[in-house]
């Protein structure tokens, strides 16, 4: 009996270890030799900033720029003296404006005032000096008298400050007409010292 169910048992027990059923497991996909399994993925690609755009300095006389000058004085032969002008450059170193002067009189000179026109000039500009030409011409107002006429010019340079603020330093020399006009000196002329305000 014992004999007999021998290979009975054998049997059986091999149908349990492997089914016959059961797929075979398949093997893991093998890697190409010499290269290195991948852990990490690649870094991105490095960019460079972007440079901002190259903006020049603006320099005194630049074309589209306006200008507001004020200046004040005062001594015994003139008096008081209060002066404004307004100038607009329509193309690079070129500025037609207007100017007004009021002079109250002193021991030499007596009350009048100017309204004049301008064209000025600016043969050489850097950030921080500018050279100027200036001429003027127009109206002279005495307080007591008949009105006449003026013409001339200044010649100066800007020291700019920053903040569109600049320090003008020049001459200016004005001839008054007609001759009949002025008694003895008929010109107006002496150092100019004003403060220009870029708007």
């Amino acid at each position: 009996m014992a004999l007999q169910m021998g290979p009975l048992l054998m049997l059986l027990l091999g149908q349990m270890v492997t089914p016959p059923d059961q797929p075979p497991e398949p093997e893991p996909a093998a890697t190409a030799p010499g290269e290195p399994a991948e852990l990490y993925p690649p870094p991105p690609e490095y960019v460079p900033p972007a440079r901002p755009a190259y903006r020049p300095l603006p320099l005194y006389g630049d074309k589209g720029m306006p200008e507001l000058s004020i200046g004040a004085a005062y001594s015994s032969d003139s008096g008081f003296l209060a002066a404004a002008g307004f100038r607009y450059f329509v193309m690079n170193g070129v500025a037609p404006g207007v100017e007004g002067t009021y002079v109250s009189g002193g021991s030499g000179y007596a009350a009048y005032g100017m309204a004049l026109a301008s064209l000025r000039l600016v043969p050489l500009s850097t950030p921080r000096v500018a050279l100027a030409v200036t001429g003027r011409a127009g109206r002279v107002f005495l307080v007591h008298g008949d009105d006449g006429w003026a013409a001339g010019g200044e010649v100066g340079i800007i020291l700019m400050m920053g903040s569109g603020l600049g320090l003008e330093i020049g001459y200016e020399a004005l001839r008054l007409l007609p001759a009949s006009f002025c008694s003895s000196d008929c010109w107006i002329q002496g150092p100019v010292l004003g403060l220009r305000i870029i708007l």
